[in-house]
C-alpha cells in the first residue's frame, strides 16, 4: 500500500483528473438526454424512460463481474489500469454515436407491417413466435435498436472504467484525512468536468448566425454573472453534439496522465475472495448496507429531480439559457468542496452530509413557490443548491472507502472493487429506478415535452419537481445522523491494519 507520504499533491490532481471527462458524460445524461431524444428525434417519452431502464439493467449487471475482475488482476502495471485502458475506446466510440445520432435516423418514422420483409424471416418468425406484432416493429425498430445498442456500449465503457477508477482511489493511501483529500481532489475534477459540460451548451445557446467569437464570450459572461437571457431555439442538437466531442478529446488525455503518474498499489499477499463470498459478507455488513442505502436514497432523489430539470428551468421558470444556470450551479459547488472538506474534519464526515441534505432538500421545497419570471429567486436558491452539492459529491465515496478497512481488517481480503462495484449497481439501479419512475410519472400526467402543456401537466412537472426528492433524502438523514464510523474509530481500525500487517 503506497504511504502517506507518497501522496503528493501531483499525484492526487492526475488521479482526480481522470474524473472530469467521467463527469462531463454524467451532466448530459441527466440533464438533456431525454428532452432531446424526446423533442428532437421524436421518441415517445415512455419508450424512452422504458429504454434506459432496459439499457441500465444491462450495465447493472456487470458491475459486480467487473468488480471481482479488478480485484484479481494482476499485471505489471496494477490491478486497475488494464481495465481502465480497455474501458476508455468503448467510451469514446459509443457516445460519438449516442451524442450524434445523425438526420438520417432523426427523419425515420415508425417501422409498418411490410417492413419487416427487410429482415430475415427466420429473425421475423422467431420474434412473432415470442410476441405481438406491435412489439415485433418496436423490437425492430432502427431507432430502438440504435439508441439501445450504442446506450449499453456506452454505459458497458463507463463501468470498465469507473469501478476500477473509485476502487483505486480508495487503495492510494490509507489514512482518514488524506483519504478525503484524495476524493475532495477527484471530485474537485469532477466538479470542473460538470462546469466545462455547462459552458459547452452555454456557448452554443449564445451563440447565432453573425455573432464573433467575442461577442459570444461576451454573451456567456452577461448569463453567468449578468443572469441574462438569450434565445435558446434549434440549438439542443448542436449542444448535445459539441458536448460528446468534448468528452471524446478529454478522456484519453486524462486517462493517459492517471496511468502514467499514479501508482496503483498491489498487495504481495492476496486473500482471493469468490464474488459470492463477497456479496454474501456485504450483505451481512451492517455498516456497509447502510452505507448503500444512503447512496440509494440520495442518488433516486438527484436523479428523479434532474430528469425533470430542463423542463423546470426552462417551462416552469421560463429561463431558456440552461446552460448558464447549470454553469453557476457547479461554480458554487467548486467552491463549495473546501468548506464540505472542512466541516467533515471538524464534525465527522456524516454529520457533514445530513447537512448537505437539509440544505439540498430545502432548496427544493422552496422551489415550489416561484412562478415565471422569478428568475433573481431561481438563481438564488439554485446557486445554494450548487454549494451544497460540493459535499453531496465527495463525503458519500470517502465514507464507503473507511468501510472497505473494516472489511479488510475483519476477513484480511482485499475487496475494494468489489465494495465500489456494489456502490457502482446500486448507484446505477437508484439512478434508473428514479429516471424511469420521473418520466412516466410526468408523462401519465399529460406532459409532452417541447409542447404547449395544460394547467394541470404543468403543476404536475412542479410538484415531481420540487417536491419528489424528499421522499428520498429523509429517510437518507436518518439512517446517515446515527452512521457509527467515525474519524477516531476509523484510526483505531487502521492501527489494528497496521499491526496486523507487520
Amino acid at each position: 500500500m503506497a504511504s502517506l507520504l507518497s501522496v503528493t499533491r501531483g499525484k492526487i490532481m492526475a488521479y482526480g483528473g481522470l474524473g472530469t471527462p467521467l463527469a462531463m458524460i454524467g451532466y448530459p445524461i441527466a440533464i438533456w438526454l431525454i428532452p432531446f431524444y424526446s423533442e428532437v428525434t421524436n421518441f415517445d417519452l415512455v419508450l424512452l424512460a422504458n429504454l434506459l431502464l432496459i439499457a441500465r439493467l444491462t450495465d447493472v449487471i456487470t458491475d459486480p463481474i467487473l468488480g471481482q475482475l479488478g480485484d484479481s488482476t494482476r499485471t505489471p502495471i496494477g490491478r486497475r489500469k488494464p481495465w481502465i485502458i480497455v474501458g476508455v475506446p468503448l467510451m469514446m466510440l459509443a457516445i460519438y454515436y449516442v451524442f450524434t445520432p445523425g438526420e438520417k435516423l432523426i427523419s425515420l418514422e415508425p417501422l409498418a407491417s411490410q417492413d419487416l420483409i427487410n429482415y430475415p424471416s427466420y429473425v421475423v418468425n422467431l420474434l412473432l413466435f415470442l410476441f405481438s406484432e406491435d412489439l415485433v416493429l418496436l423490437i425492430l425498430d432502427p431507432k430502438v435498436l440504435y439508441f439501445l445498442s450504442w446506450m449499453m456500449l456506452m454505459y458497458l465503457g463507463s463501468t470498465t472504467i469507473g469501478i476500477p477508477y473509485g476502487a483505486w482511489g480508495a487503495e492510494i493511501s490509507p489514512d482518514y484525512h488524506q483519504r478525503s483529500r484524495i476524493v475532495s481532489g477527484r471530485e474537485g475534477w469532477t466538479l470542473i468536468g460538470l462546469l466545462i459540460s455547462a459552458l459547452i451548451p452555454l456557448a452554443i445557446e449564445v451563440s447565432g448566425k453573425g455573432i464573433s467569437l467575442g461577442e459570444s464570450f461576451s454573451r456567456m459572461l452577461a448569463a453567468i454573472f449578468l443572469f441574462q437571457d438569450f434565445s435558446t431555439s434549434g440549438k439542443m442538437r448542436d449542444i448535445l453534439a459539441f458536448m460528446g466531442m468534448g468528452i471524446i478529446f478529454l478522456l484519453p488525455i486524462f486517462a493517459a496522465w492517471a496511468i502514467w503518474k499514479v501508482p496503483d498499489p498491489m498487495p504481495e499477499i492476496q486473500k482471493k475472495i469468490p464474488l459470492r463470498e463477497g456479496l454474501k459478507y456485504a450483505v451481512e455488513n451492517p455498516l456497509l448496507l447502510r452505507i448503500l442505502i444512503i447512496i440509494f436514497l440520495v442518488i433516486a432523489g438527484e436523479s428523479f429531480r434532474n430528469t425533470l430539470s430542463l423542463w423546470f428551468v426552462r417551462d416552469v421558470i421560463g429561463i431558456e439559457t440552461v446552460g448558464a444556470s447549470y454553469a453557476r450551479y457547479f461554480i458554487a459547488g467548486l467552491i463549495g468542496i473546501p468548506f464540505w472538506l472542512w466541516l467533515g474534519k471538524s464534525i465527522n464526515k456524516h454529520k457533514a452530509f445530513c447537512i448537505t441534505l437539509i440544505g439540498t432538500g430545502l432548496v427544493s421545497f422552496l422551489c415550489f413557490f416561484l412562478e415565471n419570471g422569478d428568475y433573481k429567486q431561481f438563481h438564488a436558491l439554485f446557486l445554494l443548491k450548487g454549494f451544497c452539492f460540493g459535499g453531496l459529491q465527495f463525503l458519500p465515496a470517502s465514507m464507503l472507502a473507511d468501510v472497505v478497512d473494516l472489511d479488510s481488517l475483519k476477513t484480511g481480503g482485499k475487496r475494494a472493487g468489489t465494495f465500489f462495484a456494489l456502490n457502482g449497481m446500486i448507484a446505477k439501479i437508484s439512478a434508473m429506478v428514479a429516471v424511469w419512475a420521473a418520466a412516466v410519472l410526468v408523462a401519465n400526467f399529460g406532459f409532452v415535452p417541447g409542447e404547449v402543456n395544460n394547467e394541470e401537466a404543468m403543476l404536475a412537472l412542479r410538484v415531481l419537481y420540487c417536491m419528489g426528492c424528499a421522499a428520498f433524502f429523509l429517510p437518507a438523514l436518518i439512517l446517515c445522523w446515527f452512521y457509527p464510523l467515525t474519524k477516531e474509530k476509523h484510526l483505531e481500525i487502521r492501527k489494528k491494519l497496521e499491526l496486523q500487517n507487520t
